[in-house]
């Protein structure tokens, strides 16, 4: 009788994003993620639990990886307007190229039909909410480096919109000179 196979949760993790990323959440099975992984369905689901439960935990994981980030980027001490283009730019080869041509894991559950299940939809909100806010903490905190009636509530969300284009459109691979001037075009909201 062969061992079962140890392993790691948190490669499988990234090789369940891996294959989420690719082919999407509805159109990943199971036994593509078992035969990507190497790990058996009984332990697959032993440890997290089934394909739904799974993918909240790689896009949740993914989430906070973006989160964890853009709170250290925002929080520096330059001025807010070098930070946010700091954590815009960062964007850069996520949003163009070879590298962007998967798009983002959370823009692509939320165009594939995934916003059906209520828990991926709340995780997204959820997402979105979290960066929006720290935008939005960020501008508010630094009014006065801004002209006189500047909205750090409306610019926060514009950044977010544009921040979400930027990454649905990365699958037709655009240039990087195109994405940097797009954020350029940004930045002047923050003058």
């Amino acid at each position: 009788m062969a061992r079962p196979r140890s392993f790691d949760p948190d490669d499988v993790l990234e090789i369940a994003r891996q294959v989420f990323w690719r082919k999407g959440f509805q159109a990943t099975s199971l036994d593509e993620i078992t035969a990507a992984s190497g790990i058996a369905k009984p332990s697959l689901y032993a440890a997290f639990g089934d394909k739904n439960a799974l993918f909240l935990k790689v896009l949740d994981r993914y989430h906070d990886g973006i989160l964890g980030w853009a709170e250290r980027t925002l929080a520096q001490p330059a001025p807010a307007r070098e930070a946010i283009r700091q954590w815009l730019t960062g964007f850069i080869p996520y949003c163009s190229g070879e590298k962007g041509q998967h798009g983002c894991l959370s823009i692509n559950s939320a165009t594939d039909g995934s916003l059906d299940q209520a828990e991926v939809r709340n995780s997204i909100e959820r997402y979105n909410r979290r960066l929006e806010d720290l935008l939005r903490a960020r501008l508010r905190g630094s009014r006065a480096e801004f002209r006189k009636g500047f909205d750090p509530d409306v610019t926060a969300h514009t950044i977010m919109v544009v921040h979400a284009g930027l990454l649905a459109l990365a699958h037709q691979r655009p240039d990087s000179k195109q994405v940097k001037a797009v954020i350029d075009q940004v930045m002047g909201l923050l003058a």
